[in-house]
């Protein structure tokens, strides 16, 4: 993909709902949901598993939901879509929403209460300047995961990583092959994986030249430990109130 044009602005992504904590100020529960402000979008990508919790969080961090003009399900599942109906409700959002084609009908008709309007994904797609789904990658559960280019490289924001962590920055690699990955945070499931399992995957995604994680949600307390002993000063501790600020440009592609 060759780059067409930049639009030069602060990226600010914002941890709005995750297990793990960061800010005392904000109310933890099992999930993830974070937002994407990029200057000519607002995009949220998750919503946890509880909207009450999910609105009051934004509430606290001064993120009006109305301001939302894109949302992202990673996947079909309780602790990413739980926010969903009690976010679109309040936000009255005529907001598009991105899900799978592989979710339930029952996901979109919640949906389709609302005057959001869905939209399903399958293959790599443009959501807005410069912020792309990766398309539905399968594993045990499919999955989309969110790339956006910027001029410091590839950020790519996972929900749960069920297909694999690595597959999923591999495909990140080939469907963006021009730009270094300078971060990647979110969920990473290796929660359940063993030392030496973690241990190679962390190592895998070293190799890869990732500038920077920030893993938290589903990754599992000796995961976290790991990578922060790997990537040291290059792993950014994160959970619900985390804001990480890239300083540059979304590029837009062909």
């Amino acid at each position: 993909m060759k780059n067409k044009k930049s639009t030069k602005h602060q990226i600010t992504l914002t941890v709005l709902f995750d297990n793990i904590s960061y800010s005392p100020k904000l109310k933890t529960e099992w999930g993830f949901s974070c937002v994407i402000k990029t200057g000519s979008d607002t995009i949220l990508f998750d919503t946890g598993s509880n909207g009450k919790i999910l609105l009051q969080n934004m509430e606290k961090l001064q993120i009006d939901p109305h301001s939302i003009t894109s949302v992202i399900i990673s996947h079909d599942h309780w602790d990413h879509v739980g926010g969903l109906a009690d976010f679109l409700n309040v936000a009255d959002s005529k907001a598009k929403v991105f899900i799978l084609n592989s979710f339930t009908n029952k996901t979109e008709k919640e949906i389709n209460k609302t005057s959001a309007k869905v939209i399903r994904v399958d293959l790599f797609r443009r959501i807005a300047t410069g912020i792309f789904s990766l398309g539905e990658l399968k594993g045990k559960i499919a999955e989309q995961s969110l790339a956006i280019r910027t001029a410091e490289g590839i950020v790519v924001i996972t929900g749960c990583a069920h297909p694999g962590i690595v597959n999923i920055l591999r495909h990140a690699h080939f469907i963006l092959s021009t730009d270094q990955m300078y971060l990647v945070m979110g969920g990473f499931h290796l929660k359940n994986d063993n030392r030496e399992e973690i241990t190679k995957a962390v190592n895998e995604i070293y190799k890869l030249d990732v500038k920077n994680v920030a893993p938290s949600h589903c990754t599992g307390k000796e995961a976290i430990d790991i990578f922060a002993q790997v990537f040291g000063d290059r792993f950014i501790k994160s959970g619900v109130g985390r804001v990480i600020e890239i300083n540059g440009s979304v590029k837009m592609a062909k």
